[in-house]
C-alpha cells in the first residue's frame, strides 16, 4: 500500500495534536515525568511517526515553548496597540504576562524550562531557530513601548543602561514576582500575605518610579486605570479566570 501523503496543514494538526497531549501529560505529571512513550501511548500514532515530528523530549519541550510564546506575544501586542500611555501600556503588557500564566499555568513553566542548556542542546536545528524568530517578535513590543516612551520624553533612559537591558529589567522582574508567587497564580489562596497581582502592580511601579518613567505613582491613580484598562483590552480572558474561581486583586 502506498503511504498516503499529508500536506503542511495536515502535518502540523498532527504536530499539534501531540503536543497538546503532552501539555495534559505535563499538567497531569510534571514535567520532570514527561517521556515520549508516555506521549506515544497517548497519540493515535506510532512511535516512528511523533519522533518525526520531535527528536526528543527535549525537542517537544522546546515546541511547547515555542507555542506559548506565540500566545504571549499575541497578548503583548494588544497591549502595546492599546492606546494610552507608555508607562500605562507597559504596566498591562506585565499584567497580561500574569493573565498568561493564570490561564495556561503549564506553558508558564515549560516556557522557563525550555531556556535550560540541556534543552536547547537536545533540540533540533530549526525549532531552536523558530525560538529565535518568535522571541524577538515578543520582545519587539516591549522595545516599541520603551522607545516611544524615550521619544515622547516621558522616560529619560538612564546612561548605564540600554533599551535590551531596560527589556530585561522589566521582564525579570514581572516574571520573578509571578514565579516566586507561583502558589498564589492560579487560586488566591492567601497562603502568605503576598498576593501576586499586588505584588506585580508593587513591583512594577517600583522599577517604573526608579526610572522616572511620568506620570509618577504620586501623580496619577495608576491603580484604578489599569484595572478599567484590562477590562477594556483583555475582557475575554478576565471571564476566563473568573470561570476558574479566581479574580485579580489589586
Amino acid at each position: 500500500m502506498t503511504p498516503r501523503i499529508l500536506d503542511e496543514a495536515a502535518l502540523q494538526a498532527r504536530e499539534e495534536q501531540i503536543i497538546d497531549e503532552a501539555i495534559k501529560l505535563i499538567a497531569k505529571l510534571g514535567i520532570e515525568n514527561l517521556t515520549m512513550d508516555k506521549v506515544v501511548a497517548k497519540v493515535p500514532y506510532s512511535k516512528g511517526t511523533v519522533y518525526k515530528h520531535f527528536i526528543g523530549k527535549e525537542d517537544l519541550l522546546l515546541a511547547i515553548s515555542n507555542q506559548a510564546v506565540k500566545l504571549l506575544s499575541g497578548l503583548f501586542l494588544r497591549a502595546f496597540q492599546f492606546e494610552g500611555g507608555t508607562r500605562e501600556r507597559m504596566l498591562l503588557s506585565n499584567f497580561s504576562y500574569l493573565l498568561y500564566a493564570i490561564l495556561h499555568p503549564v506553558l508558564f513553566q515549560t516556557e522557563i524550562c525550555a531556556k535550560a542548556p540541556n534543552v536547547i542542546g537536545k533540540s533540533s536545528e530549526a525549532r531552536i531557530k523558530e525560538q529565535d524568530v518568535l522571541e524577538t517578535k515578543l520582545m519587539g513590543a516591549i522595545f516599541g513601548i520603551i522607545e516611544e516612551a524615550i521619544a515622547d520624553k516621558s522616560l529619560l533612559l538612564p546612561e548605564h543602561m540600554d533599551i535590551q537591558q531596560l527589556c530585561f529589567a522589566n521582564w525579570s522582574m514581572a516574571y520573578g514576582t509571578i514565579a516566586l508567587l507561583s502558589g498564589e497564580v492560579e487560586q488566591c489562596s492567601g497562603r502568605t500575605n503576598l498576593i501576586v497581582e499586588r505584588e506585580l502592580f508593587n513591583q512594577c511601579n517600583l522599577l517604573f518610579d526608579g526610572l522616572q518613567w511620568k506620570p509618577l505613582t504620586k501623580d496619577k491613580q495608576h491603580c484604578s486605570e489599569l484595572r478599567k484598562t484590562i477590562e477594556q483590552v483583555f475582557p475575554n480572558e478576565l471571564m476566563l479566570i473568573k470561570e476558574k474561581g479566581r479574580e485579580l486583586n489589586f
